[in-house]
């Protein structure tokens, strides 16, 4: 008998490891050190740390790596409180104590305003909250494989999935439905249907938002409403081209005082309860609009700034761009009995200065674009001309750079706020009060 002999490839040596010292961490948390003559980016390292690190990719710019074991750690760092902050995505400055991750979050911020020109800034003022059990939304990634499904979080930089049974940084509500959901998805008939899904904490119990691809079966749709009736939880189904309730036994509503803001799983809220509260609190105080003075809200959103205002008895006119959190504004203000608040659809990145409800005239204007900012705005906004301009930005890079428009027209930045939004990761919010020179 013949027999054929296959030649072996010669096995790829494995990187040497390399033994680096920590110059510094950048603005994404990343420590910097040096290699090769270029920057090397580590994950889970502070700065002054010596680390032994192995090389992952490099180009002619800079290298990363990834940490092998701590040589000589910082005096500041601290045991992170979840197994797996090296792999997922979430959250991954766990080993850095607050104080120390809100230094690095504002010099970055700094950083970033700096770059347009903007040295002169007034001292950020911080709104900072838990650090742990703090986030009542959450979105769960799923993956069907041999095994079955698994449920988890998105890996660092990757599409792969990190499978968690628990998660610190969620509502314990929240994070105690993470093992009962991967029970339940392994029953399904339709695991390949399965896309992802998001849960949310409000006032009066937790709403699971399951999205599919296709119609599931009578029989999933049976287990899965079981499982809501069960856990008490309020399920809602979307597929390609709809979202219907599936079982509601209660409103869905988070509070700001005494103003119930209605919402739908899949409209957009801020997944810090406590900060959102104090980030509205704060935003009425920097407007401070005196009595009966009208505020305009863009990009409003389901009525998160409005709502309050018009509380506090400013007439409010609240602006958004989608028809569906428009018409859910308009309930809220409804529900609550806000009468002086009033809510249109409108293109903002057009010219919008021609409305009926902009020729009213603002001397107070509340902004809060989503990440890619309001470039396209800002130019219509200085038309408006406004005494004082809220900006709250959950990107402060777009902030530094929409602020140049608004500087330009006459504006100076009178407040500065940072908001640690989301604690254990780079991510920093931050609100600006611009005010006519």
């Amino acid at each position: 008998m013949v027999q054929f002999f296959k030649v072996k490839k010669p096995a790829t040596p494995a990187k040497v490891p390399l033994d680096v010292q920590i110059l510094e961490l950048n603005g994404h948390g990343m420590g910097v050190a040096r290699h090769g003559g270029k920057p090397l980016f580590v994950a889970g390292v502070l700065a002054g740390e010596q680390v032994r690190v192995r090389l992952t990719a490099q180009n002619s710019r800079y290298a990363t790596a990834t940490l092998l074991k701590v040589l000589k750690a910082s005096p500041d760092r601290v045991k992170p409180f979840c197994s797996h902050v090296f792999d997922c995505g979430g959250c991954n400055l766990q080993h850095a104590p607050l104080a120390l991750q809100r230094e690095l979050k504002q010099r970055a911020v700094q950083q970033l305003f700096g770059r347009h020109g903007m040295a002169d800034l007034p001292e950020p003022e911080w709104l900072q909250g838990a650090g742990e059990g703090y986030r009542r939304v959450a979105r769960l990634a799923i993956r069907r494989d041999g095994k079955g499904v698994a449920l988890g979080f998105r890996r660092s930089q990757s599409h792969e999935l990190v499978e968690v049974s628990r998660c610190g940084v969620l509502r314990p509500a929240l994070s105690a439905l993470v093992e009962p959901l991967r029970q339940l998805l392994n029953r399904l008939q339709g695991q390949r249907l399965l896309g992802h899904l998001e849960l949310y904490d409000a006032e009066e119990g937790v709403a699971l938002l399951l999205r599919h691809k296709d119609s599931l079966s009578a029989t999933d749709l049976d287990a899965l409403l079981a499982f809501a009736q069960q856990q008490n939880l309020a399920l809602f189904l979307q597929d390609d081209t709809k979202r219907r309730p599936l079982h509601v036994p209660f409103s869905l509503y988070y509070q700001v005082d005494n103003v119930r803001v209605s919402f739908t799983p899949g409209d957009f809220i801020q997944v810090n309860g406590a900060l959102n509260e104090g980030m509205v609190h704060q935003a009425i105080d920097w407007l401070a609009p005196n009595p009966g003075q009208p505020v305009l809200d863009l990009f409003c959103g389901v009525g998160n700034f409005s709502l309050p205002l018009a509380a506090a008895g400013h007439p409010v006119v609240g602006v958004e761009g989608v028809m569906e959190m428009v018409e859910q504004a308009r309930g809220n203000a409804e529900d609550n009995r806000l009468t002086a608040a009033r809510f249109y659809r409108a293109d903002l990145a057009a010219d919008f200065t021609g409305e009926p409800w902009a020729a009213e005239g603002f001397d107070r204007v509340l902004i809060d674009p989503g990440r890619a900012g309001a470039e396209r705005v800002m130019p219509y906004l200085a038309k408006l001309a406004p005494q004082r301009l809220l900006y709250v930005s959950c990107n402060p890079a777009t902030l530094a750079r929409d602020s140049e428009v608004l500087l330009a027209a006459g504006y100076r930045i009178t407040r500065l706020g940072l908001i640690d939004m989301f604690p254990h990761t780079a991510h920093c919010e931050a609100m600006a009060l611009f005010e006519l020179s």
